[in-house]
């Protein structure tokens, strides 16, 4: 928002320093002049047309913007034709570049070239206003309009940085919501395993310790044999101290707490499950898939806008599992997200991949977004 924002500024700034530029070409060398304008505009196209359709190559046209600004004002003399008599009044058209594009380079570059540049951008145009080659204008008026560049270049850049602090601040509480959300659904499937696990105890072995203490006939006897072979064979598959010891936790159980978060979460989604089975979820491959479903709902939440839908599919197989969020919000284009942008590469497809699960992603403008995870085979 803010480099859009930006944008239309440098355009309508830069517009206004040409404007002055033509009307003071009779000063200055045409050639020059022209050579000089074309880079302008071919950096506020730039910076125009990354911010609103490639905001993922942004920077390099933000940061060229102080470059060819302090490249005017260096080379200024080069554009001064020594003929022309200048009055005292004389206002280089440059002038109106140096504010917006001290912005750029506070909010681009790292903070100390930031603030050198703004620095330097200031005392360069004292030199240059006081100078032949800038009408040799009063020390006082120069110095006042130096420190009013600094000023400006100063509070924008404070203003931005600011407003990236507190938006650092809103992603770091999302983050650590996600992350508690994670810990109370591992907590929740541990004890959903561990009541299926209580239950199967409760219903095979003392069971079979109950037909067993009545047995008295041989049939009896024959029965509670069975019963205790029957009970083991189920303690095995189930893999009961693995399973206790909390190293996995089963589909079923694992679907219930997420669904049970995602709920506390994000009401306003309708979570639908199929194929429930005992398909064993290692607890690191869980987490991964519990932080990366829940992301995907925060970035539903803070991105989708007005959505009317929003719906969330659990599905198991045999040897796997789907997990499919989706809503009918704005949409996006998914190859112009910046790279710098961990909600999607990092907290999502990263965490995934390396749980050697896949992730696809169907969104576009207008039409909503749909997340896909899958993790295991689909037999």
């Amino acid at each position: 928002m803010l480099g859009k924002i930006y944008s239309v500024a440098l355009a309508a700034i830069m517009t206004e320093a040409l404007v002055n530029g033509i009307r003071q070409i009779a000063l200055l060398k045409p050639l020059v002049f022209w050579i000089s304008a074309s880079a302008v505009v071919i950096v506020v196209a730039g910076v125009a047309i990354t911010q609103w359709f490639a905001p993922s190559r942004a920077n390099f046209w933000l940061g060229a913007v102080p470059v060819v600004t302090i490249a005017l004002l260096l080379s200024w003399p080069l554009h001064f034709d020594p003929s022309q008599q200048l009055a005292q009044t004389f206002q280089p058209w440059i002038w109106w570049t140096l504010g917006i594009s001290s912005v750029a380079a506070g909010t681009t570059y790292r903070f100390a070239i930031g603030v050198a540049y703004v620095f330097s951008a200031a005392l360069g145009w004292l030199l240059l206003k006081t100078s032949s080659f800038g009408g040799s204008g009063n020390l006082i008026v120069a110095g006042q309009e130096a420190f009013y560049l600094f000023l400006y270049a100063a509070i924008v850049i404070a203003l931005v940085l600011a407003l990236r602090w507190e938006a650092g601040k809103t992603d770091s509480a999302n983050q650590n919501a996600i992350l508690s959300a994670v810990k109370a659904a591992s907590a929740d499937a541990v004890e959903l395993e561990r009541s299926r696990l209580d239950a199967l105890v409760h219903d095979s072995v003392l069971t079979t310790l109950l037909v067993a203490s009545r047995a008295e006939s041989a049939d009896q006897i024959a029965l509670a044999t069975k019963s205790a072979k029957d009970a083991i064979a189920k303690l095995g598959q189930e893999r009961f101290h693995d399973t206790f010891t909390t190293s996995e936790t089963t589909l079923t159980s694992f679907f219930s707490a997420l669904q049970q978060r995602i709920r506390e979460n994000a009401p306003v989604f309708l979570v639908s499950v199929n194929r429930l089975n005992d398909l064993p979820i290692p607890s690191d491959i869980a987490t991964a898939l519990t932080e990366a479903t829940l992301q995907a709902v925060d970035n539903s939440m803070k991105h989708a806008g007005t959505a009317t839908e929003r719906s969330i599919r659990l599905r198991g197989y045999r040897s796997g599992l789907k997990i499919v969020i989706s809503d009918n919000g704005r949409g996006f284009r998914p190859s112009k997200v910046p790279k710098d942008r961990i909600g999607i590469s990092s907290s999502i497809v990263g965490r995934v991949s390396r749980i050697d699960g896949r992730v696809s992603i169907n969104a576009s403008p207008g039409t909503g977004t749909t997340v896909v995870i899958e993790w295991g085979r689909h037999d």
